[in-house]
């Protein structure tokens, strides 16, 4: 299967990530991990097979003049291992229940001079991983449901970067966290 990375991140912005476990195979190239908007910016997180290894891609995108989401850059990483097996999951497993870990943050420009940096206008993203405690965080208004695996992704078109709150089943606050900008 195919794998266009904006398509495929419209479609994960619209429909939100599935239930359960997305394994990849030789069929299945791509599963998404994370999705988070924020208005007219938003940025999806994907696990994708390559030829020998295994690909952890972020990606930042904006609403253009016309109403559709475009890709505005991106980033990853990648690993011999399966990222979808034991390894993926076993990091949340080494986390306190309550623990916010910020693992990585990303930024792109949105329009403007990123020479001039008063009148730029960036998009920034963040990635986060949170223990078996965690049931929801909260960043400025809106609650993103923690996925089975724990890994999620902010994204801020601020020039000051938000704080997350982490919550447990209860809705109780169990821990706070301010991201960092790229």
């Amino acid at each position: 299967m195919a794998y266009d990375a904006l398509a495929e991140s419209r479609r994960l912005i619209i429909s939100r990530l599935p239930d359960g476990p997305v394994r990849l195979s030789r069929r299945r190239r791509f599963a998404p991990v994370a999705v988070d908007v924020d208005g007219d910016v938003a940025a999806t997180r994907f696990l994708r097979r390559g030829v020998g290894c295994y690909w952890d891609e972020t990606h930042l995108l904006a609403v253009d003049n016309h109403g559709a989401w475009r890709m505005l850059g991106g980033g990853g990483s990648s690993d011999d291992e399966d990222p979808t097996a034991e390894q993926f999951e076993r990091a949340r497993a080494d986390l306190a229940p309550f623990q916010v870990v910020l693992s990585g943050s990303a930024g792109v420009v949105r329009d403007g001079d990123p020479l001039l940096p008063w009148g730029t206008r960036w998009v920034r993203g963040s990635a986060v991983l949170v223990g078996h405690g965690v049931a929801e965080l909260h960043v400025d208004g809106r609650h993103l449901p923690v996925p089975y695996h724990g890994h999620l992704i902010v994204v801020w078109d601020s020039h000051r970067p938000p704080t997350v709150t982490a919550h447990d089943d209860a809705g109780g606050t169990v821990a706070t966290a301010t991201l960092s900008p790229a």
